[in-house]
């Protein structure tokens, strides 16, 4: 496992080869001092009995699949725990030495993984690349894949934010530009409709404070508008806003920590779901999907 900063005077970034994990993120506060904002593990090598996947890359399917999954109208059975496989199940490329990718680009580094045909039941070696860069007051996070056979790939960044860890994430305020949530079966599977936030705990519409509201659910945020979301904790003056190309921001706040997780990417058992935004991938078309996280000071 290698350690890896970049820092461009604005935010300084902290990552492992291990996960391709995003591990640390400092930025001053309004009163002048640097403070981490990334909920993670102290140690790198804690990383290694994580079950929460803290700041690592979720693939080669970010989300929940019901077993077995459609592939061009063939039916491929997949690795499942209880006919549901979660990010990527036991071989899941958070759990994987990714390798670096030195060059001359300032603020940047890239993160290689080659995934094998078979991995977790599905076809198709998989070439696959994350790049963070650090550009002003943004992290951007670019994600590329190729494939060499028609395969399903949907992929996502797990680091946990709290914008001022002496205080619990029920004090921050969030706000999600979304008009609806997507059913989930008891198993959280989507149904495949839509529920709309109106009148309900999902409503973030406005931005409000967290309190005891716990969230694992997938905001429908197409047609796209930009910024998408964004977080704020008055302590600190820190805010933050969320930026993606993807169809759908998964919000989770776990219960055994203080921290909050946005996972931009499409939905979950989309190759069993027509309906939604596809996730296959052909030979000769590339994977792409980008990210941004801006951190702003609010006196």
């Amino acid at each position: 496992m290698e350690i890896f900063t970049l820092n461009n005077g604005i935010l300084k970034a902290v990552f492992l080869s291990y996960g391709a994990i995003l591990h640390e993120l400092w930025i001053k506060n309004k009163n002048g001092s640097t403070i981490n904002i990334i909920q993670g593990l102290q140690k790198p090598e804690d990383y290694l009995n994580d079950s929460w996947s803290r700041g690592a890359i979720i693939g080669r399917y970010a989300g929940r699949l019901e077993n077995p999954i459609m592939i061009e109208e063939k039916s491929i059975s997949i690795e499942n725990n209880q006919g549901v496989l979660l990010h990527g199940g036991q071989s899941g490329w958070n759990t994987k030495e990714w390798e670096v990718i030195h060059d001359k680009k300032p603020n940047s580094i890239r993160f290689k993984y080659r995934c094998n045909e078979g991995n977790s039941g599905f076809p198709g070696n998989i070439e696959a690349e994350i790049n963070y860069r650090l550009k002003d007051n943004r992290i951007c996070l670019d994600y590329f894949a190729t494939t060499d056979a028609p395969t399903h790939i949907n992929l996502t960044n797990h680091a946990y934010f709290n914008l001022n860890k002496e205080s619990t994430i029920n004090n921050h305020e969030l706000k999600i530009f979304s008009d609806e949530i997507l059913e989930l079966k008891k198993n959280q599977i989507p149904t495949g409709k839509k529920i709309s936030v109106k009148n309900s705990k999902y409503d973030y519409n406005n931005r409000r404070v967290i309190g005891k509201n716990r969230l694992d659910d997938y905001f429908v945020i197409y047609p796209l508008k930009g910024e998408v979301g964004n977080l704020y904790q008055a302590d600190s003056g820190i805010e933050m806003k969320i930026y993606t190309d993807q169809p759908g921001l998964v919000v989770f706040t776990p219960l055994h920590f203080d921290g909050i997780c946005f996972e931009t990417q499409k939905f979950s058992n989309t190759p069993n779901i027509s309906s939604f935004p596809s996730t296959l991938v052909r030979p000769g078309k590339k994977y792409i999907q980008r990210t941004q996280f801006e951190f702003n000071l609010k006196t």
